[in-house]
C-alpha cells in the first residue's frame, strides 16, 4: 500500500510540473472501458467424443495370433468371429495335464490300499490287545501308521480334484481360443499383429459401440455451478459447420485429482451423424445457462 501510494504522488508531482500541453479534448470517462473489472468471455469448453461401451477382448492363454478376422473399422455385431489364436501350446499342456491326472489317480489308489492294510493292522492290534498278545504300544503305533495312511489318502484325493479343476479350465480356455465380439459395434483398436504372441488375459483387440457415442468435457473449477444436468450445450467438432445438440446428464461432483477440473457427460439429442467418431476432439458451447444470463 505504501510503494502504491508512493507511485501514486509522484505521478501527480510529474503531471502537474510537465510544461508540455495537449490540446486534444479529454476523453469522455464513461466511454473508458473498466478492462480490469470487465469479465472474459467464455467461449466454452474442450470436450472428446466417448462410446458409451467399450469392451477389451483378452487373450484366454499365452499363445500366438493365428490370423484376424476384421480389420480396424469394421463393423461387427455381437458374437462375431474377430480372431483366432493358436490352440497348439494349449493342447499340449492339456495333455501333460491329463496325463498327469492318470498318475495322480494311480498314487490315490495305492493310498487307499495302504490305508487299508494300516486300518487291518491297527483292528488286528486291537484284538491281540484284548486277548493278552499285544500291548498298548503296539496299538498305539498300528493307530499311528492307520492315522498317517488315511492323511494320505485325503491329500491324494485333494491332489486328483485339483488337477481335474485345472484341466476343466484349460478345456473351458479351449473354447474360447477363438475370439468372438461380446458387443455389436466397431473395431476400433488391435494391440498385435497377425503371427505375433499375446499374453493371457491381455487384450488383443478392442471394440466399441460405434452408434451410441457421448460427450465427455472437463469444466474449469471456477465454473463449478455454470452447467447442471438438464443443460442444453451445443457441440462444435471441427470439419462440420453445423454443431451437434446434446444435454447435460451427469456433473461430477468434485474436482478430478489430476486434470484439477470438474469432468461432466452429455447425451446426443439426435442419433450420431455420420462420419463422427469416438476420439474426436470438440467444443461444447453452453446454450442454457446462456440463456438464464440474460
Amino acid at each position: 500500500m505504501r510503494s502504491r501510494v508512493l507511485a501514486l504522488a509522484l505521478f501527480a508531482a510529474c503531471t502537474s510540473e510537465d510544461p508540455i500541453r495537449d490540446d486534444k479534448p479529454a476523453p469522455d470517462p464513461l466511454a473508458v472501458k473498466n478492462v480490469a473489472t470487465e469479465a472474459p468471455k467464455r467461449t466454452g469448453y474442450i470436450g472428446v467424443l466417448t462410446p458409451r461401451e467399450v469392451a477389451e477382448v483378452t487373450a484366454p492363454f499365452t499363445t500366438r495370433v493365428i490370423d484376424f478376422q476384421v480389420k480396424l473399422g469394421d463393423q461387427v455385431e455381437k458374437g462375431t468371429t474377430l480372431a483366432k489364436l493358436d490352440e497348439q501350446p494349449l493342447r499340449e499342456q492339456l495333455a501333460v495335464a491329463e496325463a498327469e491326472l492318470k498318475a495322480m489317480k494311480a498314487e490315490a489308489r495305492h493310498s487307499a490300499v495302504s490305508h487299508g492294510a494300516a486300518a487291518a493292522a491297527l483292528q488286528r492290534e486291537k484284538m491281540g490287545a484284548k486277548e493278552g498278545i499285544a500291548s498298548k504300544a503296539d496299538v498305539a503305533e498300528a493307530a499311528a501308521k492307520s492315522g498317517e495312511a488315511a492323511t494320505m489318502v485325503s491329500k491324494a484325493l485333494a491332489n486328483v480334484d485339483e488337477q481335474k479343476a485345472r484341466i476343466a479350465a484349460l478345456t473351458d480356455k479351449l473354447q474360447h481360443m477363438t475370439l468372438a465380439s461380446p458387443l455389436g459395434g466397431r473395431v476400433s483398436l488391435r494391440y498385435v499383429e497377425p503371427g505375433g504372441r499375446i499374453e493371457e488375459g491381455h487384450p488383443v483387440l478392442r471394440v466399441i459401440s460405434s452408434d451410441e457415442l457421448f460427450v465427455k468435457f472437463a469444466i474449469p473449477s471456477d465454473q463449478v455451478n455454470h452447467v447442471v444436468p438438464g443443460d442444453k450445450v451445443a457441440v462444435k467438432i471441427e470439419g462440420r459447420s453445423t454443431p451437434v445438440h446434446a444435454t447435460v446428464k451427469n456433473v461430477a461432483p468434485e474436482l478430478d485429482p489430476v486434470a484439477q477440473m470438474i469432468l461432466a457427460e452429455a447425451e446426443l439429442d439426435t442419433p450420431v451423424p455420420d462420419k463422427l467418431q469416438s476420439g474426436m476432439v470438440c467444443q461444447i458451447v453452453p446454450v442454457t445457462t446462456e440463456a438464464r444470463a440474460h
